[in-house]
Parts: C-alpha cells; structure tokens; sequence
C-alpha cells in the first residue's frame, strides 16, 4: 500500500486517536473524540477525517457502528512523530536504577537486573541481548578443583565482569598444580582479549620456555576447553506475567502466541540480533516483526555498544496498543546506560 502523505490536520487528528486508543482501549468515536480533545471541528467533519484515514490504512473500525482504532500502520506513524520529542521524558525514572548496575560484578547478573529495571518501570516484558564475551579483556585466570576431574576455570576481565565455565578433564588434577596453571595464565593472558587469546596466542604460547613444558601445555589444554564451543548470546527476559493482565493479548486469545515466541528464544536471538545493527533505538510494530505472525505484539529495542562496537541489545516486548510516550524513551535511555557503563568499565 502506497501512504498518501497526511496535512497537518490530518497528522494531529492520527496521533490523537492513537493516543486516545492506547490510553483507554476502546475504539474511538467521533462526537466524544472531538469534545474531549477539543478540535475546531464538527462531529461530522471528524467523522470525514477519520474516514479517510481509514481508507488511507491508518485506521480501522472493528464493528461497523464503533469508532475507530489504529491499525500498525498507524501506531507507525505515532511513533515515528515521537521520536523528535522524547530524548528527557524517561530520564529520571531510570537515572535512579543506574546504581544497581554497579552493584554486580558477573554480567548475567548485570543484564538480570536491566531486564528486571525495564519490566518494573513499563510494566511489560523486558528483554536483553548479551554481548558475546569475546570484546572482554582478561585481567585475572583462576582455576578451581570442582571434582577430581572437573574444574571451574575462572576469568576476571578488566571491566570487573566475572565469566565461569566448568570444564571436565581427561585426568585427575590436584589443586597445588591448578594454582601453577592459574599464575602461568594469568602473566601470559592478562591485557589480551579473549578473541586474541582463541585466534592466536594459545598456540604461540605453546613454544615459551622457561617454564615446565607441562604446566604450560596443561594450563593451555584447560584454556581452550574453556573457551572453545561458544554459546549464543544469551538472552533474559523478565516481567512475562505482565503480559498475562493486558486485555488486548487476553482478548484476543493471541497471549499463547505471544508466550511461544517468547519461549522459542531462538526466534528472539535471530531478531534482536538483527537489531544489534540499527542505531539507536528501534521498532517493530506488529506485523513488522516477519519472523512472527502476532499482529498484536511489539518490540521497541535499543543497541548498546562498548566504545563504537554495537555488542548487545536491551528492549521490550508489550502490544501493539503500549505506551510508545513511556517505552520509546525508556528504552532508548537504558542503550545509552548500558552503553555508558560497559564503556566506562573497559577503560
């Protein structure tokens, strides 16, 4: 469908109606919609405006005697008219929350938080895309005897994030040798990224002397166990009961679809990382989301970066019908804290 380009008139009688639909979730009605917004205009003049509106795509009118509500072509255009306005609206309400970011050390826990932070204060779903750890930078190894033949190797990157993994041994270790393997590692690896250490110094540490041949190679051995088969990003999500009290999704019995998606968390990674790319904060409204077939669900989601580097993505998942005024801004303010912090963090 080709939009036809909207008058002013026409523009400021769209975003009334939407934001009138979202803010009471009935469809509008031309006589009450002209009385309480108080337009210079007849009920029937609105009533021609709206028809038109309808025709163009940008609204729909469910029952032939109810007003009208937005289509997804609408809640577009809403939202695209906010995004010059609404830099400070959610500033304060998230400025608060920055101080828990700095209470964790491990980055699960950090981006268990945002989520968390995000799901409180919009009353949807929240959801974050990790960074893959390969950006960090190590600045201490551990290794720890678990079981005779599992250990957890340990790394303390300079940003203060925490990453873990077990690894499990063809043969018994004794503590006293992972303590030499804890200290060779952390001299040879501290400062090197762990992107450095995968693709090239593990095996140019493989010929230093001056150190017991085993150690060396034992402590390597265990090093490329630990960081070998990587994971996809992790993806955390919380506030999904929110959903379950929103009656647009409920009504329409397209909640159930909305969990499955949610719980299909291959579906939400191959998104959001598709949204790892886009600059700043973004939208998809609906059927926008081609991945899915929800009309009624939406994704505001914002990159965050670490220096220049977008790594990651923090977002919510709510219907068609949110507050786009309250979430836009929320959203886009949370990239730009994360961003902050993790930047902050690397120097």
């Amino acid at each position: 469908m080709i939009l036809k380009q909207l008058n002013e008139r026409e523009a400021q009688v769209l975003k009334a109606i939407v934001y009138e639909y979202i803010s009471t979730g009935k469809p509008v009605g031309s006589r009450s919609f002209v009385q309480k917004y108080s337009f210079s205009l007849s009920p029937a003049t609105m009533r021609n405006i709206m028809f038109d509106l309808e025709q163009m795509g940008y609204l729909s009118q469910p029952h032939t005697s109810a007003g009208r509500i937005p289509t997804d072509i609408g809640y577009r255009f809403y939202v695209d008219s906010l995004l010059d306005t609404y830099e400070t609206v959610a500033k304060n309400g998230v400025e608060v929350k920055e101080e828990l970011l700095t209470r964790e050390i491990e980055l699960d826990r950090i981006f268990m938080s945002i989520v968390r932070m995000l799901s409180l204060i919009s009353k949807y779903t929240g959801i974050a895309l990790m960074p893959k750890p390969d950006f960090t930078v190590v600045k201490h190894i551990e290794i720890i005897s678990l079981t005779a033949n599992e250990v957890l190797f340990i790394i303390v990157t300079r940003t203060g994030i925490v990453i873990h993994k077990k690894v499990r041994l063809s043969s018994p270790v004794n503590q006293d040798d992972l303590y030499k393997y804890s200290r060779f590692l952390t001299a040879e690896l501290s400062g090197y990224s762990l992107v450095e250490i995968k693709q090239s110094l593990i095996n140019q540490l493989r010929t230093v002397t001056g150190i017991d041949p085993q150690v060396r190679d034992i402590a390597l051995d265990i090093t490329e166990l630990a960081l070998k088969d990587e994971k996809e990003p992790e993806i955390y999500i919380d506030g999904i009961e929110n959903l379950l009290h929103i009656p647009d999704m409920v009504e329409t019995e397209k909640l159930r679809e909305v969990l499955r998606f949610i719980e299909q968390k291959d579906t939400l990674r191959k998104i959001m990382e598709e949204l790892r790319q886009k600059e700043g904060v973004f939208t998809l409204i609906g059927e926008e989301i081609k991945e899915i077939a929800i009309p009624c669900c939406s994704i505001i989601a914002s990159s965050y970066k670490i220096g220049n580097s977008p790594v990651g993505v923090v977002g919510i998942i709510g219907p068609t019908r949110m507050d786009y005024e309250k979430v836009v801004p929320l959203v886009d303010y949370t990239g730009k804290v994360v961003s902050n912090f993790l930047t902050q963090m690397t120097k």
